[in-house]
């Protein structure tokens, strides 16, 4: 289940002069900084950051506070709120309780309202902005991330991230505590992860579900070598499968299933064959939300949490 691009930029009044205002600002001949190429253009990252705005809220979010970098404008999260805790819930409400401000709402950008926030960074993912990097660019310096869709790791995102900022110290320490935890998991679940059979799902259209290989908690399970059902071989890298197609996932002994709202599990334990799933039957379904299905490493370290909150329901 791919998570929905933004369709939508709010034209706003005197956004053209405001745009135009900030062109002069950051004019790539009178800005200081390291000058980077990315896969949206070459740009100079400041050598002093004071506020970063990011666009999308997930990927971007989650590497701009991974490296400490001051947020002072992010989306407001427009589609289903959260009814469990994910990976940058804590994280979003304490920027929050700092007033950082909410500028737009998910699936749109309004583009006065970066302006406004006056960012000396932008950070976002490239398919969101790449039809409006132009008047972004205007705004400020933009630094693109990619996505698990457009088949970019979070870990080329940190490393070249790191690059841009001038801190690969930070990055390598990042990736470093992410691997060496890995295989200290690999080690400590032995055991479990030859014995027990898994699948990470998310919920789908109509009451079914999706299975796909390139979300965080799939790469998350395939680096501490878990052992999938078979379900897994059909997701090349996502395949989805209808409500009367649900016991695909019979033969997993444990389910990681991304059910963000309650209307979504409402939809799934309507229908007999989810409750006729052994996983199901005997508790061995962990859940969590659709906002762990990308990320950074919050989002990664997240998940290896919840590895072994499933690995421990299935003792």
């Amino acid at each position: 289940m791919h998570y929905q691009s933004f369709t939508k930029v709010f034209a706003v009044a005197g956004a053209v002069a405001v745009l135009t205002a900030c062109s002069a600002d950051v004019s790539a001949d009178d800005a200081t900084g390291r000058t980077v190429d990315t896969s949206l253009g070459a740009i100079v990252v400041p050598d002093e950051i004071r506020s970063v705005v990011v666009i999308d809220g997930r990927r971007d979010l989650d590497i701009a506070l991974s490296f400490g970098l001051p947020v002072v404008g992010m989306p407001v999260e427009s589609e289903a709120p959260p009814e469990i805790p994910g990976p940058l819930t804590a994280p979003t409400r304490d920027l929050l309780s700092r007033g950082v401000a909410e500028l737009f709402p998910r699936n749109s950008i309004d583009i006065e309202a970066v302006a406004a926030a006056d960012p000396d960074l932008i950070i976002a993912r490239d398919e969101v902005v790449e039809e409006i990097y132009d008047q972004l660019s205007a705004v400020a310096p933009v630094l693109p991330v990619g996505s698990t869709d457009s088949g970019v790791s979070w870990q080329d995102d940190v490393t070249r991230v790191g690059a841009a900022l001038g801190r690969e110290d930070t990055a390598a320490t990042l990736l470093d505590e992410y691997s060496d935890r890995v295989d200290a998991l690999r080690q400590q679940l032995a055991g479990p992860l030859g014995d027990t059979t898994v699948l990470s799902i998310a919920t789908g259209d109509g009451g079914g579900i999706s299975i796909n290989r390139e979300r965080i908690t799939s790469l998350v399970l395939e680096d501490v070598g878990a052992r999938f059902g078979q379900a897994w071989q059909s997701a090349r890298p996502e395949a989805d499968f209808a409500a009367e197609n649900i016991p695909v996932a019979a033969d997993s002994d444990v389910l990681l299933a991304a059910i963000t709202s309650s209307e979504d599990l409402r939809a799934l334990e309507s229908n007999r064959l989810w409750a006729d799933l052994p996983a199901v039957r005997d508790g061995r379904v962990v859940r969590t939300d659709k906002f762990t299905n990308d990320g950074g490493p919050i989002t990664a370290q997240w998940s290896l949490d919840l590895v072994e909150q499933m690995y421990g329901s299935a003792g």
